[in-house]
């Protein structure tokens, strides 16, 4: 008799244990694998919505661990792992958007590059056409001195657009080249206003060849 009810109270325990709140330990690291996963892809950068939905999350679900983890007796993990499981959730969203934008993001600078780099060629070749003729650039009102500073800011910045796009930093690239388009695009405008224009062939070599000032 003593035998079982020692068996019993053995039994009473083991139930108790089974039923206590149990930590979610394991779900939490995989959710802060995942949320490591997005940081890594730049989700800041590329997903800055989705990331902060992350972030948000995290930080509920930190604030339950907390609470959970300050009481003596009596805690509850029910809704810790429902926090746990929306932190994942908005970590994987983080993460696969981050991987998807970046990839459009280096889509976009491989064309911006080209497009820069064509429209730079041709403006390099009209401002040298400009530098050929100071009198009818100066009628026309072009300080050659600044144009020709600019395409030598223009030419660098192409150049670390280019860098940045070869480390994969295709963010920075893509702010710099939408830059680079509209200031070229708005220098173009103003010599070929002034009349002067690239010959196909001029535009094509123009890198290759310094611009001289006559004013």
């Amino acid at each position: 008799m003593k035998y079982l009810k020692v068996v019993s109270l053995v039994l009473v325990a083991l139930l108790v244990a089974s039923c206590a709140a149990q930590l979610p330990q394991k779900d939490i690291d995989a959710a802060n694998a995942i949320m490591s996963e997005a940081e890594a892809a730049k989700a800041d950068v590329y997903a800055p919505t989705e990331y902060q939905a992350a972030v948000d999350a995290k930080a509920a679900m930190e604030a339950e661990l907390a609470a959970q983890n300050a009481k003596q007796s009596g805690k509850d993990y029910k809704q810790l792992t429902e926090l746990v499981k929306a932190y994942s959730q908005a970590a994987t969203a983080a993460k696969n958007a981050a991987t998807a934008n970046a990839e459009a993001a280096k889509n976009d600078v491989a064309t911006l590059l080209t497009d820069v780099q064509n429209a730079f060629n041709t403006v390099k070749a009209e401002a040298q056409a400009a530098a050929g003729d100071a009198k009818k650039a100066k009628k026309a009102k072009l300080d050659l001195n600044a144009i020709n500073a600019q395409i030598a800011n223009e030419e660098q910045a192409i150049a670390a657009a280019s860098s940045a796009n070869d480390s994969g930093d295709y963010a920075t690239a893509k702010t710099s080249l939408t830059t680079l388009k509209d200031e070229i695009a708005t220098l173009q405008s103003s010599l070929e206003a002034a009349g002067f224009t690239a010959p196909a062939a001029a535009a094509t070599d123009a890198a290759a060849q310094p611009a001289t000032t006559n004013q």
